[in-house]
Order: structure tokens, then C-alpha cells, then sequence
């Protein structure tokens, strides 16, 4: 995956979860800042990764089975 489709993933994941910054930062393991950066390309080098994609779906897979 480059980096373009896995930004694409990430803020779809986002969007259809209605997940905020800082619990997408928070699954991802990152700080709000740097979760703030890979989002809007504000800084050089900082852009979601697969790692940054893997964590989120895993976060996610482990809030769902709570509710099982």
C-alpha cells in the first residue's frame, strides 16, 4: 500500500467510526500532535503508515469483542 491509500484508509476508518483525533491518536498510539500532523501533511516526513493503519483496525477489533 503507498501512502496515499493508506491515508485514504485511515480517515474512512475515521469518518465510518466517527472516531475523534485524539482516540485515533490514542488507538495509534501517537500523541494528538503528531496524529494532527499525518493528517493534514503539515510536516515533512509525517504521514499515516501501515503500522498507523494496523494499530487503529486493531484498537478497533478490540473495542467491538467488549461488546460481545
Amino acid at each position: 500500500m503507498d501512502v496515499s491509500q493508506v491515508k485514504e484508509k485511515v480517515l474512512k476508518i475515521l469518518e465510518d467510526f466517527g472516531m475523534t483525533g485524539s482516540k485515533a491518536a490514542e488507538a495509534m498510539g501517537v500523541t494528538y500532535a503528531t496524529f494532527r500532523n499525518k493528517k493534514n501533511d503539515n510536516a515533512k516526513g509525517h504521514t499515516f503508515n501501515e503500522k498507523n493503519y494496523s494499530d487503529l483496525v486493531e484498537f478497533i477489533k478490540k473495542e467491538a469483542e467488549k461488546l460481545l
